[in-house]
């Protein structure tokens, strides 16, 4: 909630809440990536290129993820101008998702590596 919203008169000052905001999808987008390339690495077996491809993937999801968050930063920063709340945790859920099948990906490619 923005500065204004709950001191009346008080300056706007949008920035904080968004760039936060951005900042954790950030960090969560860059963990995804580095995860899928020790994904890549693990599963680097001579003439089984597949074994690759759940961290390709899990890489893939990186990617997206940061999209995604930029995509929430601009959506909370147009709610603090606005003052209404920024609602829609469909992203949160689909983030957590996307963490769960990472993590049964790197299961699958470690205790599935000959």
């Amino acid at each position: 909630m923005s500065r204004s919203a709950l001191l009346p008169g008080a300056p706007l000052d949008p920035g904080l809440q968004p760039e936060r905001t951005r900042m954790a999808w950030s960090r969560t987008s860059l963990a995804f990536v580095a995860n899928g390339a020790l994904l890549v690495r693990a599963g680097h077996v001579p003439d089984r290129w597949w074994y690759m491809l759940p961290g390709c993937a899990v890489m893939a999801a990186g990617c997206v993820v940061y999209v995604v968050g930029l995509l929430r930063h601009r959506q909370i920063y147009r709610a603090v101008r606005a003052g209404t709340p920024a609602s829609g945790d469909r992203a949160i859920r689909a983030t957590l998702l996307t963490a769960v099948v990472t993590c049964v990906l790197a299961a699958a490619v470690l205790l599935g590596r000959p």
